[in-house]
């Protein structure tokens, strides 16, 4: 089982803490992955531009390969003329003109893509992700784009286990497929009105890695290690990581308690006790603020702290 992204880091910890509690053994994984960095090795697969281009973008050309395709000044200097990268694009609307350029530059791309998506597919075999027929993949939500571009990408079957599915069931994935499955709930969107979901942001917040999103891999040149990562920059939650540790480690010591005593919670109580934090000034300390700082980059806009968003800072 694979645990996705900057959220894995701790869903790993806790559901290998829950299956030790309850003497099971369970085989899981701490995947480096990330849309940006998937949306970038498909930008050699035009197969993959409809999940990449998708999200809302309001910008220029350089802005929007800079921003959701992490490529470097010098490559998209090199690979688009000034005035195709001074183009303003309007984002899901010009999916089909970005697409149609993209598609042309494809041989000049693949060099440095193709350095990053060896390197990862390595990665990913020496992890055991080929070694079985259906991968099994966990995540916090919400629609599954990773788990769709690992499917369409490796030509994999997934089945994705989330907090929240946005689009729940199986759906056909180029020769493979892929299931989505919600355990908290299924079928919502951003915006209908659930909070879980509409405030998800302070619980992605605190479930967060102590690096900045994956952005790249490589094989490294180095005898000691196989391969290189990098990461994009820190938020508050990264640079006050101590502080998270402390909340986390404090919350795996507690379900280590409630395991013991066979403690469960309902769907119900889980959504009635996370949307009073989250909805009502004074429930979340002071000194924790800082914990819940997310980067919104794929959308391009920055740095969103879920306290001043929502209203709640005292």
């Amino acid at each position: 089982m694979f645990f996705l992204a900057r959220e894995g880091y701790w869903l790993e910890r806790s559901f290998s803490r829950y299956a030790s509690g309850q003497e099971k053994s369970v085989e899981t994984r701490y995947l480096l992955v990330s849309r940006a960095f998937l949306f970038k090795i498909g930008l050699i697969e035009p197969k993959t531009h409809a999940y990449s281009l998708n999200f809302k973008f309001s910008g220029s050309m350089y802005e929007l390969l800079r921003t959701r395709f992490m490529l470097s000044d010098v490559k998209i200097r090199e690979v688009f003329s000034q005035k195709e990268l001074s183009q303003k694009l309007f984002l899901p609307n010009d999916l089909e003109k970005v697409s149609a350029l993209l598609c042309t530059r494809v041989e000049q791309l693949t060099p440095v893509i193709r350095r990053s998506s060896d390197a990862y597919k390595e990665y990913l075999t020496q992890l055991g992700f080929f070694e079985h027929d259906t991968v099994d993949v966990v995540d916090v939500g919400y629609g599954g784009t990773i788990q769709t571009l690992l499917s369409l990408i490796f030509d994999v079957n997934t089945v994705g286990h989330y907090l929240i599915a946005s689009k729940p069931g199986k759906k056909q994935i180029g020769t493979k497929s892929a299931v989505m499955k919600g355990y908290l709930k299924e079928g919502v969107k951003l915006g209908d009105g659930y909070v879980p979901l509409d405030r998800s942001m302070f619980l992605e917040g605190l479930l967060t890695a102590p690096n900045g999103q994956f952005q790249d891999i490589r094989f490294s040149p180095l005898q000691h290690r196989e391969f290189d990562y990098y990461y994009g920059r820190k938020v508050s939650s990264q640079h006050n990581f101590h502080l998270l540790e402390t909340v986390c480690n404090g919350a795996l010591k507690q379900m280590d308690e409630f395991v013991a005593h066979g403690i469960e919670f309902s769907r119900q109580e889980i959504e009635d006790l996370y949307t009073t934090f989250v909805s009502k000034k004074g429930m979340l300390p002071r000194g924790s603020w800082p914990l819940f700082e997310i980067d919104d980059d794929i959308t391009s806009e920055g740095t969103v702290n879920g306290i001043d968003f929502f209203g709640l800072r005292l």
